[in-house]
């Protein structure tokens, strides 16, 4: 980094010195490179001595460069509120005495955007990396915040107050300026990247199985941004020189002593936990260290996912399991359907209307079908359909999949299969809190995937359950939808229901509102 790598025996003594900063312990590599690195040092990145600067310009904090970008973006609708007005207020129109009155609409329009775009996950360095990625985000959550500004002006009467030349203007100088620093930004971090200003050190604490496999997952990894400076265990004479490619540089006073002269981000003690005599030794002995110190826990990480670790009262413990949509996700969640679905009902009251005429001439029986199917949290719900099928054909149970051609279907029965219109009476569903708009289909009890239950055929099949079922899925617009008759399309749409559970927004739903609409129309795997 920053001009070479660097590399270290384990004996090393304090002699070198490294661009004219002091003396260090790392020696660089010989010309021509390493014959034998079993017996010879062996090369691996490792940062200059602690310094201001590194290689001559400032290391840079990821979660500062995110932050930061949070608030350019925030400056840019400011400034492109200010640039409306001095384009058509001014120039245009020759008025300054409403200048002021525009002020509120921009700060509005200014949190909506930063609120969702972070809601969105846009200001991570991750995607931060991804041109093609902002450039679209940023251009859907930018049109919704214009939007959601236009429709509550309306709602409040005051959209005559203001000028739409303003308006227009505003949206297309302020989604220029969030482009055009994307663009910028991309350039930036890539050369950045490249210098490595933005890459983050890691020191290792063990030179056991469990060392050399987090080495392996950390240089495996696709991150740029991860950089492992070396190995550090106090049983030199028990332990090999090198473990996964890196050198085993020292005993842990060796890292004391490289931290204190190197720009070293995050130490990671790779123990087991049942020596916890000796991590709490090393915890004692490294917690001074200006560095991030973190205890591996990957070996229980392949028997159950880790989320971080939490603290109830004065008791520690490691998060396995977040509960989905809790706390303001759940709010949103809740208003989203109760908002949509109002509105999606009284929009589609006259289709209803038409559809139970329609079914009351073509055959005998009730209009609605209700049938017990899977709800949240593995509650049995009563799902409303409108009745497809012949009154003493009907199949409440569901144990009997419906085929194409199906005997059972009426004349108007088929018409609302293919367009799926008999799924409309779910919207009561909805608003009566048993169902959302968009979330993992509801499944009858007695559903089988092959010759099998589903639950039998999936493992993580109840999984699905934690969150309210749904009138649209990820799985359905991925074209499992219709009949699932082999146990393989079942997992897969268990994995598409929760992968959704797992990265669910507001920004997915309405998403998959929209995705849905294609599928009707396409009428695949509808009869």
């Amino acid at each position: 980094m920053g001009g070479g790598r660097l590399s270290a025996t384990r004996q090393a003594a304090p002699s070198a010195e490294i661009e004219g900063h002091g003396k260090d312990w790392a020696f660089a590599a010989p010309p021509g490179g390493i014959a034998n690195p079993a017996e010879a040092e062996v090369s691996f990145p490792v940062r200059r001595k602690q310094q201001p600067y590194r290689g001559g310009r400032r290391a840079i904090s990821p979660e500062v460069l995110c932050g930061m970008v949070q608030v350019l973006d925030v400056v840019a609708i400011a400034l492109g509120g200010v640039l409306a007005s001095a384009i058509y207020l001014v120039a245009i129109r020759g008025d300054q005495a409403e200048y002021h009155r525009y002020w509120f609409a921009v700060v509005v329009a200014a949190l909506i955007f930063a609120v969702a775009e972070r809601k969105a996950g846009g200001y991570t360095l991750k995607r931060l990396t991804r041109l093609g990625w902002q450039l679209g985000r940023v251009s859907i959550i930018w049109g919704a915040a214009v939007s959601i500004l236009s429709t509550m002006a309306f709602a409040a009467k005051v959209a005559e107050t203001y000028s739409r030349g303003w308006a227009a203007v505003f949206a297309v100088v302020c989604l220029t300026e969030l482009c055009l620093i994307r663009v910028v930004l991309s350039f930036l971090i890539q050369r950045w990247t490249r210098q490595g200003q933005l890459s983050r050190v890691v020191a290792i604490v063990g030179a056991g199985p469990l060392g050399e496999q987090i080495i392996g997952k950390l240089r495996g990894a696709t991150d740029p941004a991860i950089t492992v400076a070396g190995v550090f265990d106090d049983r030199l004479s028990r332990v090999p020189s090198i473990i996964a490619g890196c050198q085993v540089v020292g005993t842990t006073n060796d890292l004391i002593a490289q931290v204190r002269s190197s720009l070293i981000d995050e130490v990671i003690i790779a123990l087991p936990l049942r020596a916890e005599a000796r991590i709490g030794e090393l915890i004692a002995k490294l917690r001074s260290l200006p560095v991030d110190l973190r205890l591996s826990l990957d070996p229980i990480g392949g028997i159950f996912p880790i989320r971080g670790i939490s603290q109830v009262a004065s008791v520690q413990m490691i998060e396995v399991l977040d509960r989905p949509l809790k706390h303001w996700s759940g709010v949103v969640k809740w208003i989203e359907d109760r908002l949509l679905g109002t509105v999606l009902l009284v929009l589609t009251a006259p289709i209803l209307a038409a559809i139970a005429l329609a079914i009351r001439l073509d055959s005998k029986g009730p209009i609605l079908f209700a049938q017990d199917r899977f709800g949240f949290n593995n509650n049995v719900i009563r799902v409303y359909k409108f009745r497809t099928m012949r009154v003493e054909q009907s199949d409440y149970s569901g144990t009997r999949r419906t085929v194409p051609n199906d005997d059972r279907v009426t004349r108007v029965g088929r018409i609302l299969r293919k367009l799926s219109l008999d799924e409309l009476p779910q919207l009561l569903n909805v608003l009566l809190g048993d169902m959302s708009l968009v979330g993992p289909r509801p499944h009858v009890m007695a559903m089988k995937a092959g010759d099998r239950l589903y639950h039998e055929a999936v493992g993580d099949y109840f999984l699905r359950h934690r969150v309210r079922p749904g009138m649209t899925g990820w799985a359905q617009v991925h074209g499992l939808r219709g009949e699932i008759d082999t146990p393989e399309k079942a997992r897969q749409r268990v994995t598409y229901d929760l992968w959704y559970i797992d990265n669910w927004s507001i920004w997915l739903d309405l998403k998959i509102l929209f995705m849905t609409v294609r599928v009707i129309l396409s009428r695949q795997n509808a009869y």
